[in-house]
């Protein structure tokens, strides 16, 4: 068995994950206790969780957390040491599991504790709604190819409004879908996602959504135009809990299709009028399950969970958390296929993601060339993005 890549560290001097501990995840617990009327139990907690961060070693799981075992079972491997020395992917996600059950949401005293920065961000989308329009109106003059592609990389830019990265979220609020910005897409495979979809169009599509707010109204507008051309169910797989801050739930999913239905522009609430009428007939699924906030990577899915993606013709996977899933978050030569990378996975799949973190794979050696001649941000800035396609596995 060939030798595996390390995992990204937040020990590595300079990184960006070492930056997400010292400086990110204490500005996102100054945000909770700002915008959440919380009890003296849950503020004290907080104080100790942000106190740990800095150096003591990184905390037991608490009973009664989603996934208590599979996080023990992590939680033993770096027992002794700090957040500063953990694989980053663990040190991220464990420090949402830690900073609900710090506030109280899994013991019932707290509601979603980045609720109001959602809220803010879905107001803010009012702004983009003629574009949406616009847009939809304009695809009907296209092929269906390259409508497919307009959407999708609409979907992909809108990954960049992220709750848990505000230095990027803030650079592209004005044109989150990158209406300038296509020439940045430095792999694009939609055209084989396109076909994977069209030669098996009995089959559904789903898609491992991010972003609630424009990411989350871009994806919505893809899985209607996937319903409108023969797709006979789409899935939006969505987190059981609030996750990486302005990760989409299904309450979320659901408020987003109702500020679409009640919004005062005419065509964006046939919009939502339409998604909502397709998920009373059954064909718009919003689905969640406990695995999209554990510590595992998709290349070791529990069965219920592959099961359930594999009996689709693609599954669109959003994002740059959900990228570093597929890809373990290891240190991968940006040269290695794509396929060597992501070892398992029970169907095809299209990455959209926007680089917010260290890790790529499936760059030609010209690309990695262009992009490190660039300037040093281009694997974190949210600048670049790739549309990969990952063929199923062969039978």
């Amino acid at each position: 068995m060939a030798v595996l890549p390390p995992p990204l560290m937040t020990s590595e001097p300079g990184s960006f994950a070492r930056l997400t501990i010292e400086v990110r995840k204490h500005k996102i617990i100054a945000a909770v206790l700002q915008d959440n009327d919380l009890d003296s139990a849950a503020r004290l907690a907080l104080a100790n969780l942000d106190a740990e961060l800095f150096a003591a070693p990184v905390g037991e799981p608490p009973h009664g957390i989603p996934c208590y075992d599979e996080w023990l079972a992590e939680w033993r491997l770096w027992q002794g040491h700090t957040w500063l020395d953990l694989p980053w992917y663990f040190a991220e996600a464990y420090f949402y599991v830690r900073l609900l059950h710090a506030v109280g949401y899994f013991q019932g005293r707290c509601g979603d504790p980045f609720a109001a920065q959602k809220r803010s961000m879905l107001e803010r989308a009012r702004v983009l709604l003629p574009d949406l329009v616009g847009l939809e109106k304009g695809l009907a003059n296209l092929p269906p190819e390259r409508a497919f592609e307009r959407l999708a990389h609409r979907s992909l830019w809108g990954n960049r409004l992220d709750l848990s990265n505000q230095a990027i979220a803030e650079k592209h609020e004005a044109d989150p879908y990158g209406a300038e910005a296509s020439a940045m897409v430095v792999v694009d495979e939609c055209a084989d996602a396109y076909g994977a979809i069209f030669t098996a169009t009995e089959r559904p599509v789903a898609f491992l959504c991010d972003n609630c707010g424009p990411e989350l109204i871009a994806d919505l507008e893809l899985a209607l135009w996937l319903l409108k051309h023969g797709i006979p169910s789409v899935a939006l797989e969505l987190k059981p809990q609030p996750f990486f801050v302005s990760d989409a739930t299904v309450q979320d999913a659901q408020e987003t299709i109702s500020f679409l239905r009640y919004c005062p522009v005419p065509d964006a609430a046939r919009i939502g009028d339409q998604l909502s009428q397709a998920m009373a007939e059954g064909r718009l699924e919003l689905r969640d399950h406990p695995f999209y906030c554990g510590p595992g990577f998709y290349t070791d899915l529990p069965a219920d969970l592959e099961q359930r993606l594999g009996r689709a013709s693609l599954v669109i996977a959003k994002g740059d958390v959900n990228y570093r899933r597929f890809l373990e978050d290891r240190h991968w030569p940006y040269t290695t296929p794509l396929r060597t990378a992501v070892r398992r996975f029970p169907t095809n799949a299209l990455l959209l993601r926007t680089f917010k973190g260290e890790l790529a794979a499936g760059l030609s050696r010209e690309i990695v060339e262009r992009l490190e001649a660039s300037g040093p941000g281009w694997l974190i800035d949210g600048s670049h993005a790739v549309a990969q396609f990952l063929a199923a596995p062969s039978a």
